[in-house]
C-alpha cells in the first residue's frame, strides 16, 4: 500500500516535532476508598483497590450511576454554591458521545453533536497519521529475517569517520542525505558523531556534558534493552542539520528521530544505517538551518530530553517487535512512555523519577487547555501528547504509591508496559489488571479525570487524587514560564445543558447551587444508551 511517497510497506519512524505556530519543543478499573471519607450524596461501593470499579468513596465526590442511560442524584446546596460535574469517556476511537445535564423527556431524543477537529491542527498530527498507516503494516514483513550487511565497518576510535544516511523529506520515507560525521565521544555504550558540516556548531566539552548527562543506564534499567543488529554493543546518536532542516521543510522544529528501518538489511530498505541510531539536530542560533535554536536552550531543554526520548522509541521496538514478535507499541502510548522517558533526568535516589523534566509542563499546558476536546488514545499532536504523558505519569505514581493491585511500583509498571506485544489500552490494563475489559479502562480514566481537578484545588488530600511529580496548578520550572491552573472548565448557567465528548476527552462543568435549585435540587445526566461515558460530583 502507498504511504510516504512510495514505500509501500516499510517501517516506521519515530519524529519528535514542533509546531512553528505555538512551540518549540521536543519530539493509549480501580476502586478507591479513602481512609478519611464520611459519606457521600450518593450510594458508593467500597472494594479493594485494584478492581475494576468506577466507584469513589469520598465525602466531597459523588459517583453518578448509570441505568439505561440516566444518573441521577439530589443535591443539597446553597444558592451561592458550586459543583463541578465531571463527564469524562473512556472512548479509545475518535467517535464522540453526547450527554446531558439536566431532565429530558421521555419523547425527547439526545441532541447528537458532532466535535469539530482540533484548532491547533500541526504537521506532527498530519505526519503520524501517515506513519501510523506503516505501523500497521510492518507486520506483513515480520517474518523476513535481518540480515545485516557484512561489508559495513564501524568506526570505533574518536576521530573516526563514517557515512550515514538521514531522512531528509515529509514526503518520502527512502529520500536521504548523504551525510559524513565524525566520532567526537564514544562510551562504552553509545557513541556521538557530529556531521562535518557542523563542527564547529557543538564543543567537544558540550558533548562530553551531553554524554555524561545522559541516563542511558537508567533509562534501560526502567524500559529494557535496545536490539543489538550489528553486534557492536552500542548505539550511535548522530548530530546533524539535516535534522534542522527537516523541521523546516515543513514549518516547524524537529528536534529528533528513531528510524526502525536502521534496523533492518540495506539489501531491503535502502535508507538502512544497519545499526541502531537515532538522530537530533545541532545549535543553530542564526536560524541559517531553519529556527533559530541558541546554544544554551538546546544544551538545557533539548538535549536532555531528546536522547532519552528517542532512546525509548528505540528499546520499545525491540521489546514490542524483536523479542516479543509483535506490532511496534500504539502512537499515543509510544510517545507518553518516550515523554516518560524524559523524566530519568529526575531519578531520586532510589530510581524512582520524582519530578517532570523541562519539556512536559508545556506539553500539559495545551493539554489542560483543551480537555474537553482532545482525545489522546486517537493520535499524537502535541497536545495529545500532553495528555497522554500525563495519564501514564498518573499511573506510574499510582503504582508507585501502592494504589494499583496489579503492579508493585513504578518502574514495574513500566516493564510490563515495554516486555510484551500488547499494543495501547489492552497493554494498559492487561498491565495493571491482567484483563482488557472496558469497565477497567473505565475505572482508570474516571479516577485519572477526578486526579486532573482535585490535584492541588484543597479539596482532598487523598494521594489517589494526586501529581507528585508535577503540580497542575503552579508555575513550572522549565524554562518557559509555564504556569499550570488545573483543567479548563466550562459554566453552566441554565439547564438542560447538551455537549458531547470525543474519543477519552473529560468536560468539568461548574454548576451553581441556583441553577441546581431551580430544579428542586435534581441533578441528572442522560447519555446514550451505549455510549462509553462515566461521571462524578464534585461539591465545592
Amino acid at each position: 500500500m502507498p504511504g510516504i511517497g512510495t514505500i509501500g510497506r516499510q517501517a516506521l519512524l519515530y519524529l519528535t516535532i514542533v509546531g512553528l505556530s505555538i512551540w518549540i519543543t521536543s519530539c493509549g478499573g480501580a476502586s478507591i476508598t479513602s481512609s478519611s471519607s464520611t459519606s457521600s450524596t450518593t450510594e458508593t461501593s467500597s472494594s479493594d483497590t485494584g478492581s475494576a470499579s468506577g466507584e469513589v468513596s469520598l465525602s466531597q465526590v459523588s459517583t453518578m450511576t448509570f441505568e439505561n442511560g440516566s444518573a441521577q442524584t439530589t443535591l443539597s446546596v446553597a444558592d451561592d454554591d458550586e459543583v463541578v460535574v465531571v463527564v469524562y469517556s473512556y472512548n479509545s476511537s475518535s467517535s464522540s458521545d453526547s450527554f446531558q445535564v439536566g431532565s429530558t423527556s421521555a419523547s425527547e431524543s439526545l441532541t447528537q453533536f458532532s466535535v469539530s477537529e482540533e484548532d491547533d491542527h500541526d504537521i506532527t498530527e498530519d505526519f503520524h497519521n501517515q506513519l501510523r498507516e506503516l505501523e500497521a503494516d510492518i507486520d506483513d514483513d515480520a517474518e523476513e529475517a535481518f540480515e545485516p550487511s557484512s561489508s559495513v565497518s564501524y568506526a570505533v576510535s574518536v576521530g573516526s569517520e563514517q557515512t550515514f544516511k538521514v531522512l531528509n523529506s515529509y514526503s518520502s520515507s527512502t529520500s536521504y542525505d548523504t551525510v559524513t560525521a565524525t566520532l567526537r565521544v564514544s562510551t562504552s555504550t553509545f557513541d556521538l558523531y557530529v556531521d562535518n558540516r557542523n563542527e564547529d556548531s557543538i564543543s567537544d566539552a558540550q558533548l562530553q556534558t551531553i554524554a555524561d548527562n545522559f541516563a542511558d543506564d537508567e533509562v534501560r534499567t526502567l524500559y529494557g534493552t535496545e536490539s543489538d543488529v550489528n553486534s557492536d554493543g552500542k548505539f550511535q546518536v548522530l548530530f546533524t542539520q539535516t535534522v534542522n532542516e527537516l523541521g523546516a521543510s515543513a514549518g516547524g522544529m524537529v528536534t529528533g528521530f528513531f528510524y526502525a528501518i536502521d534496523l533492518f538489511d540495506d539489501a531491503s530498505y535502502s535508507i538502512s544505517n544497519e545499526r541502531e541510531i537515532f538522530y537530533t539536530l545541532v545549535p543553530d542560533p542564526t536560524g541559517e538551518f531553519g529556527f533559530s535554536l541558541s546554544e544554551n536552550f538546546a544544551n538545557t531543554n533539548i538535549y536532555p530530553t531528546v536522547l532519552p526520548h528517542e532512546y525509548q522509541h528505540m528499546i520499545s521496538f525491540n521489546q514490542h517487535y524483536f523479542v516479543n514478535g509483535g506490532s511496534a507499541e500504539s502512537s499515543w502510548l509510544n510517545e507518553a512512555l518516550s515523554h516518560l522517558a524524559e523524566d530519568v533526568t529526575e531519578l531520586d535516589s532510589s530510581g524512582y523519577m520524582d519530578s517532570t523534566s523541562l519539556e512536559n509542563p508545556s506539553r500539559v499546558s495545551s493539554y489542560l487547555s483543551s480537555v474537553d476536546s482532545t482525545c489522546f488514545f486517537c493520535g499524537s499532536s502535541l497536545k495529545q501528547r500532553g495528555g497522554s504523558y500525563l495519564f501514564v505519569r498518573y499511573l506510574y505514581e499510582q503504582a508507585e504509591l501502592g494504589n494499583l493491585s496489579g503492579v508493585s511500583s513504578g518502574a514495574a509498571l513500566i516493564d510490563a508496559l515495554l516486555d510484551t506485544s500488547n499494543r495501547g489500552t489492552t497493554n494498559i490494563t492487561q498491565a495493571i489488571f491482567g484483563t482488557s475489559s472496558d469497565s477497567d479502562l473505565a475505572a482508570l480514566m474516571g479516577l485519572y479525570s477526578l486526579a486532573l481537578y482535585l490535584d492541588g484545588a484543597g479539596i482532598v488530600t487523598d494521594d489517589r487524587f494526586a501529581f507528585s511529580g508535577i503540580d497542575l496548578r503552579g508555575v513550572q520550572d522549565d524554562n518557559r514560564g509555564t504556569s499550570l491552573s488545573g483543567p479548563a472548565t466550562q459554566t453552566v448557567s441554565s439547564l438542560p445543558f447538551t455537549d458531547s465528548l470525543s474519543g477519552n476527552s473529560i468536560s468539568y462543568l461548574v454548576i451553581s447551587g441556583s441553577v441546581i435549585n431551580a430544579n428542586n435540587g435534581v441533578l441528572e445526566l442522560t447519555v446514550d444508551s451505549d455510549a462509553e461515558i462515566g461521571a462524578y460530583v464534585i461539591e465545592l
